[in-house]
């Protein structure tokens, strides 16, 4: 009989990384860490990320660049989006959970001089 650990069964929060800082844009982002009560743990992202997120049951999301048209997308799956959020993981993780993190005004791919869907991974 499968029985869910711990980490399945709390609600989980995303973290778009890049070599222990996030990433500079989501569609370019190597890894994920999903937080699940005090667990953390890193996962490289083998599908397109829409497909990853809902596969992990993530309800929030934390990045830095994102485009509207994903941020949009995202959203209407039921995941919170919080983006423009920059720096080491190990302080954003410490941010979000004393409820501290403040998402950034400059994320999307226009604020970049990108397109949308641009970077590989995105859709």
């Amino acid at each position: 009989m499968y029985h869910k650990s711990n980490f399945e069964e709390k609600l989980k929060t995303a973290l778009a990384v890049e070599r222990n800082r996030m990433a500079a844009t989501l569609g370019r982002a190597p890894e994920f860490i999903l937080l699940s009560g005090e667990r953390q743990e890193t996962f490289a992202c083998k599908d397109k990320i829409p497909a990853f997120l809902k596969k992990n049951q993530v309800e929030t999301l934390i990045c830095n660049g994102i485009g509207n048209c994903m941020k949009d997308l995202l959203t209407s799956m039921g995941i919170e989006v919080i983006p423009g959020v920059c720096g080491e993981v190990g302080e954003v993780v410490a941010s979000y959970r004393a409820g501290k993190l403040v998402p950034g005004e400059k994320y999307s791919c226009a604020d970049h001089g990108r397109t949308c869907g641009e970077c590989p991974g995105s859709f």
